[in-house]
């Protein structure tokens, strides 16, 4: 079986371009959160995981949300 044939991304590609999406932003989202402890006058770690996991974790919910909006109706029943 093969898996790209079976994801049809010819067809749909919104899935496949919503999970590029989400992997720049948190990308993007560590690479801040990296920057904010560094710049940081406090502790590295605390710092980090304050901002990082603050800005993961919506960013985790609205993936998910617009995930569901995205499947078709078919799927949805």
């Amino acid at each position: 079986m093969d898996p790209v044939a079976e994801a049809e991304i010819e067809e749909s590609p919104r899935p496949w371009l919503l999970v590029i999406v989400m992997d720049v932003v948190v990308l993007a989202e560590l690479c801040l959160a990296m920057y904010l402890a560094v710049a940081g006058s406090g502790d590295f770690t605390a710092t980090f995981i304050k901002a990082f996991f603050g800005m993961l974790i919506p960013t985790l919910v609205v993936g998910a949300l617009v995930k569901r909006r995205l499947r078709p109706a078919a799927a949805k029943a």
